[in-house]
């Protein structure tokens, strides 16, 4: 893959994994871009570049550099306007960090810039390659639990929008990324949750239907919050009963089958041990089937979504982590808003281009 060059525009924590990936690949990060000068030159020394190669000015960067790929690891706010800057210079692949944008204004306006140039998107939703999680897509593709009926998920994430968005993805893809025909759903925002300067909700929970009639119960959120707007002082409570800290990473899923279900325990975070946490199974009746998948992982989630992408730009072969893809999570977490604004059911496609939560912090539904 020599025959590419990357880009990374923001060289915060987000971007070393990105760039790590770009270097196991055989890409050269030939150039990088942040708001920080302190970051560029730690990033400098990471990538052996020039001075001249750090940029505070990522279109000055995308004007000198012509990369071939860029990897775009900035705060969710600027992403529309960087992935569009990108586009419109003719970069063959970009590779954007989650979520996808703050609103489906923008995110639409990074579809249609892409499409436009001929530019290959992604998402980097990109646990969709863990090892745990594509062995349980292949057990429900295979009829392990027969015809998927419903989905449970949960996350231990505050906000649905700026962590909860992987969770969505999974559950989605899980469930064989059904068309969504509706949803009906709350959330709380009456907290001062911010995440990258910006108002975020802390918990909610939606029912969420699809087209060939299967639905989900999602829940997301960590602490309960009492009338004062703090964590209650010493309470374990959580959202969802079943959360268990010893065991749950990150997000959990039960999926339900005519013939049985799946339960996914979520992430591992010890890469190190020699054999992976019993954190996938098949469930019939009082029969439990712990179900091994490989490990360790033999590449990096990011490493395999960025080669995905150097193959969907050589061949057209559409890309798991698509743009639209990233798209159709955008909307079901603006869709979830929109029911909260509402308090009332929400019908697909959503309509409503601006950030409904957003919108009501702004009209003082949720205090400031």
């Amino acid at each position: 893959m020599a025959n590419y060059s990357a880009a990374i525009i923001g060289v915060g924590r987000m971007s070393h994994g990105h760039g790590r990936s770009f270097q196991k690949l055989g890409i050269p990060v030939v150039a990088v871009a942040d708001i920080s000068q302190e970051a560029l030159d730690r990033a400098c020394q990471d990538y052996g570049l020039a001075k001249d190669r750090a940029y505070l000015d990522y279109v000055k960067l995308l004007d000198e550099v012509r990369p071939d790929l860029v990897a775009v690891a900035t705060a969710e706010d600027v992403h529309a306007r960087i992935v569009v800057a990108a586009a419109e210079r003719g970069v063959k692949g970009i590779v954007c960090e989650k979520p996808m944008a703050m609103n489906l204004g923008e995110a639409q306006q990074m579809l249609d810039a892409c499409r436009a140039s001929g530019t290959k998107l992604t998402i980097s939703h990109q646990r969709y390659y863990a090892p745990q999680y594509a062995r349980a897509r292949e057990l429900i593709a295979e009829g392990a639990i027969g015809k998927v009926r419903f989905g449970e998920a949960f996350g231990m994430a505050e906000s649905i929008h700026t962590d909860g968005t992987h969770t969505i993805h999974m559950l989605m893809t899980l469930l064989g990324n059904p068309r969504v025909s509706y949803l009906l759903a709350q959330i709380d925002g009456n907290s001062d949750y911010r995440y990258f300067g910006h108002r975020c909700d802390h918990g909610g929970n939606a029912f969420i239907a699809f087209d060939n009639r299967a639905y989900a119960h999602l829940t997301w959120g960590l602490h309960t919050y009492d009338d004062k707007l703090r964590v209650q002082p010493g309470s374990n409570l959580r959202l969802h009963p079943l959360w268990d800290f010893d065991r749950h990473f990150y997000h959990a899923f039960v999926i339900h089958g005519e013939t049985g279900r799946l339960e996914l325990d979520g992430d591992i975070f010890d890469y190190q041990t020699a054999t992976p946490p019993a954190i996938l199974r098949i469930v019939r009746g009082a029969e439990v089937e712990n179900v091994p998948f490989e490990w360790p992982a033999k590449k990096g989630d990011i490493a395999l979504e960025i080669e995905d992408l150097i193959r969907t730009i050589e061949t057209g072969v559409p890309h798991p982590l698509s743009g639209e893809n990233g798209y159709a999570v955008t909307e079901v977490i603006m869709g979830i808003y929109e029911s909260s604004r509402r308090r009332g059911v929400v019908h697909f496609p959503v309509e409503v281009k601006d950030n409904p939560f957003l919108a009501m912090c702004e009209a003082g539904v949720f205090p400031a």
